[in-house]
């Protein structure tokens, strides 16, 4: 596994439509997208004073002349008007306890700024399957299930037998597809019933959208080594976003694409390259402005790391950080972090960086 050591946090605008210019600050642990965002004719945030009488006029306010806004043509980017579908690949390693605890305590609180940020908030909500397999199948092999007849104390709530196994279909076991019956040690243990019948949550719609994401969220840490590189590619796929596919009616054209990935390992499993994975994104989404990409990954620790929390010795490149350092928006958390609020509030801010200038394709 190789990591880099990451030492800047951005402090972004908490909304969609909001004018105030992003600040940077440093903090351990996170980076963000660059200071210069391009926008999709190419022009970036940071442009200077038009003449020499602007630039005075900056100086005796006493604050920074930003310049004109970047220039869309006639038009102004019609912004994605609390239009997003949310993708998380979540890794379901042994290792993984410690950082699922943390996700689903600090997402109810993520998902209530966003719908707040948003008021015409229209989203779907993801958790893509990062294995090509059901991880419930782990319970009934005979060293568990098949002697004991459960599937061990840490996941007391699992049936064991073909009441259960009968009930898992192909898209249980398909690489990408969205995750409605997590199985295996502290996992849901039961299948989501999610609205429309989806496999995928959408607001409005889901009457209780904070328990519906602890269901398909709590992945459980009995799972193998993701495939989140291909895990992602297959997610966002015609084939399984089209109609009759698992995920048909996920992803929209005319919504902001925002993609979460947590795990703490490097994903060595993949078949395909990180620009094989960025090239399939941004085909799917016709822009890689289209996206915000955010990932909660191991990183680089001095002195002894927290109980329980896989960290790395060196800062080399890891496969997962070169993909995402191909998008214009990007955040980064660590693993280790005692909570992951912080983390998800500031991608609040990106969020509604990336919807302000978001142009449906």
């Amino acid at each position: 596994m190789r990591r880099t050591a990451l030492a800047a946090a951005v402090v972004l605008a908490p909304g969609c439509g909001d004018s105030r210019a992003s600040g940077f600050s440093t903090g351990p642990g996170v980076t963000s997208a660059p200071q210069s965002t391009s926008s999709s004719n190419g022009s970036t945030s940071d442009g200077g004073v038009e003449d020499s009488s602007a630039a005075a006029s900056a100086s005796s306010a006493g604050r920074l002349d930003m310049g004109p806004p970047p220039d869309f043509g006639p038009v102004q980017p019609p912004g994605c008007k609390g239009k997003i579908d949310f993708l998380f690949l979540i890794s379901s390693l042994g290792t993984m306890k410690t950082e699922q605890e943390q996700l689903l305590a600090s997402l109810p609180g993520f998902l209530a700024t966003i719908t707040a940020t948003f008021p015409d908030f229209d989203t779907h909500i993801m958790a893509a399957n990062p294995l090509n397999k059901w991880a419930g199948w782990t319970c009934e092999q005979p060293h568990l299930c098949g002697q004991t007849g459960t599937c061990g104390p840490n996941a007391p709530d699992y049936v064991c037998g073909p009441d259960t196994w009968l009930t898992v279909t192909e898209c249980d076991e398909t690489l990408g597809a969205g995750l409605t019956f997590n199985a295996g040690a502290y996992a849901t243990n039961e299948r989501c019933e999610l609205y429309g019948g989806h496999r995928y949550i959408t607001i409005p719609g889901e009457s209780d959208p904070a328990a519906a994401f602890d269901c398909i969220a709590r992945v459980g840490y009995s799972g193998g080594d993701p495939l989140m590189g291909d895990a992602l590619v297959a997610a966002v796929s015609p084939e399984l976003n089209g109609p009759g596919g698992c995920n048909a009616g996920f992803l929209r054209p005319d919504a902001l694409l925002v993609v979460t990935m947590i795990t703490d390992t490097e994903d060595d499993q993949s078949t395909l390259k990180p620009v094989d994975w960025y090239e399939a994104v941004v085909a799917a989404k016709g822009s890689a402005d289209s996206v915000v990409m955010l990932m909660i990954t191991s990183q680089m620790h001095e002195g002894e790391p927290p109980p329980g929390c896989v960290t790395v010795d060196d800062d080399g490149k890891a496969l997962l950080r070169d993909l995402i350092n191909l998008f214009p928006y990007r955040f980064e958390g660590d693993t280790c972090a005692p909570t992951y609020v912080p983390f998800f509030e500031q991608a609040v801010g990106l969020v509604g960086e990336a919807c302000d200038s978001f142009i449906p394709q």
